[in-house]
Order: structure tokens, then C-alpha cells, then sequence
């Protein structure tokens, strides 16, 4: 019952949270500070998600910051999660369950679990108050 009566205002979810998206990134791009730190995935062509959360990878060369970063971030109540649950090869079942006989790597799936993280997109139209506040904590990976 709670879920159909969500339905309802699901296109208006939708398009709040992709503009929400929208306004995060053109923020942190259009910085002064704007190093090219962070790379955002974009949708294939012709497909139009339903963001739920903007998934960020950081930079190569400074992955080795990531866990002091998103502490960070997390300390100042921006909250991250892993994209989807990270490489799923690295879960303890895998382990447990022997899932992964043959011990493949999955380059990029490693690469995305090292660098990616991604944050909650609400169903509110961002403030310019809150974009400010998410530049200004972002930027602070060079002082990590």
C-alpha cells in the first residue's frame, strides 16, 4: 500500500533527483577549485535512470585518500555509501562460499570498488545553501 500510493509522485521523484544530480555536478565542475578530482558516470545513451544516488569515482592518483575522505564527509554529515555493495568478489561470502573458484580479478569492477563512492540524491530540490556546502567539504580532498 505504501509503495503504490508512491507511484503517484514518482515522475516528480524522478526528475527532482535528476536535476538534483544535475546542479551537484555543474556545482563541483564549474569550482574554482575544480581539479578534475572526481569523474561521474553517465548514463548510456537513450536510457533515462531513476537516480537514487550520485555515484562519484576520485581521481586515480589520489585513491589512496578515499577512506580519510569519506570519513570526512561522513564526520560532516555528508553520508556515502559503496556504489551498489563494491566488488562483490570481496564480500566475506565469496570467501565463505567458495564462490569464486577460478580467483578472478574483475579489473574494473576492482577499479570502481577503489574509487567510487556515491551519495543520496533527495527528493527536494537542492538549496544553493546545501550546494555550497557540498563544494566546500568536497574540495577539502586536497587537504586530506
Amino acid at each position: 500500500a505504501i509503495g503504490y500510493s508512491q507511484f503517484k509522485r514518482l515522475n516528480k521523484f524522478k526528475n527532482i533527483r535528476a536535476l538534483n544530480r544535475k546542479k551537484i555536478i555543474d556545482k563541483l565542475k564549474n569550482s574554482v577549485k575544480w581539479k578534475n578530482q572526481f569523474t561521474f558516470i553517465d548514463p548510456v545513451n537513450k536510457l533515462e535512470p531513476s537516480w537514487f544516488g550520485l555515484p562519484i569515482l576520485i581521481e586515480k592518483k589520489i585513491t589512496h585518500k578515499k577512506k580519510k575522505f569519506l570519513n570526512f564527509l561522513n564526520n560532516r554529515g555528508i553520508e556515502t555509501r559503496p556504489i551498489i555493495s563494491g566488488n562483490f568478489i570481496n564480500q566475506p561470502c565469496v570467501k565463505l562460499y567458495n564462490l569464486n573458484k577460478r580467483r578472478e580479478k574483475f579489473k574494473n569492477t576492482q577499479e570502481i570498488d577503489d574509487r567510487g563512492f556515491f551519495v543520496g540524491l533527495h527528493t527536494t530540490p537542492i538549496t544553493d545553501k546545501q550546494l555550497n556546502f557540498i563544494e566546500k567539504n568536497f574540495f577539502n580532498i586536497d587537504e586530506v
